[in-house]
Parts: structure tokens; C-alpha cells; sequence
């Protein structure tokens, strides 16, 4: 384990699931305390559902952590759909519940990957035209850090984020 792969697996997970970390609000907090109902709901046209944007994070994560650890992925065990797997109809309380859990566990899971690679794996391309995995687990904290955004945003179009400001 290198210290820049540790370094980089704090982040991401840190970011995603600390709610005191100091920077900016935390996925875990930017979802928290929604119903099923309010999560599923797109705010307006050209939008998607938080539901739908935990969804899409949990996706490309898993996809991420699979190609670093030079898997195949198959798209359509990850939910398909372009890599926006559709939140589940109708929405109930235990899917929701279920979806931030497993975009959860799928952050905590790719973090534990990286904690793992050497400094020479860490700066080596997990396949041939990709990115070195040091700039893939950079990727995965903007990806995120980008959609727990989009996830605040969709909340203050719908009036529901007014307690965190």
C-alpha cells in the first residue's frame, strides 16, 4: 500500500460518508432524511430523481473499482441503463434505504481497493487505454463530490434543503 493510494481512499470515502469532515456537505448528508417519495421525484423537465442520481453514482463506482481491478464489467449486472439504473416502481421506504446503502457500500468497497494498490499499480493504466488508476480514483472523488452537488441542487428546487443553510 502506497501513501498516495491511502491518501486517495480516505478521500473518497471520507467525503462521501463523513458528515463532519469540514470541507462541504457529505453524500451521506446530502441524502439524508428524504422519503422514498421525495427521492424518486424529478424536480422538473431534463432532470433526474435524487433516487436516480444515487443510483447513477453506486453504477460508475462499482464500474470504476471493477476496471482499476482489471475485471470485465457487465453493464447490465450494475443495473444497465446507460449507467442510470432506474430507482425502483413504485418507490417504498426499504428501496430506498437499500439504494443509498448500496451507493454506500459501494464507496467504502472502491476505497478499500485503492487503499490496497502499491505506488507502481497505483501509477500504472489498470488496461490499455485507460488512465492511470492514481487519476481514475481522482476521477471517482470529482464524480462524486459533482453529484452529491446535483443532489443538493435537485433538493433546493424542491424546497427541501432549506434546514441545511
Amino acid at each position: 500500500m502506497s501513501t498516495e493510494a491511502k491518501h486517495l481512499a480516505e478521500g473518497l470515502e471520507t467525503y462521501f460518508t463523513d458528515p463532519d469532515h469540514g470541507w462541504f456537505q457529505a453524500f451521506v448528508t446530502a441524502v439524508s432524511g428524504l422519503t422514498a417519495e421525495q427521492a424518486a421525484k424529478v424536480p422538473a423537465e431534463r432532470f433526474n430523481s435524487v433516487w436516480a442520481v444515487v443510483n447513477h453514482v453506486r453504477y460508475w463506482t462499482d464500474f470504476m473499482r471493477l476496471r482499476m481491478l482489471g475485471q470485465k464489467v457487465d453493464p447490465e449486472a450494475l443495473g444497465g441503463n446507460d449507467g442510470w439504473p432506474l430507482p425502483a416502481d413504485p418507490p417504498t421506504e426499504a428501496a430506498w434505504q437499500a439504494a443509498v446503502a448500496a451507493a454506500v457500500t459501494s464507496v467504502e468497497t472502491a476505497a478499500a481497493a485503492i487503499a490496497k494498490f502499491t505506488a507502481k499499480e497505483l501509477n500504472a493504466a489498470p488496461a490499455e487505454g485507460w488512465p492511470i488508476r492514481a487519476q481514475v480514483a481522482q476521477g471517482m472523488l470529482a464524480h462524486n463530490s459533482y453529484h452529491t452537488c446535483e443532489i443538493i441542487t435537485i433538493r433546493h428546487m424542491q424546497g427541501l434543503w432549506l434546514e441545511h443553510t
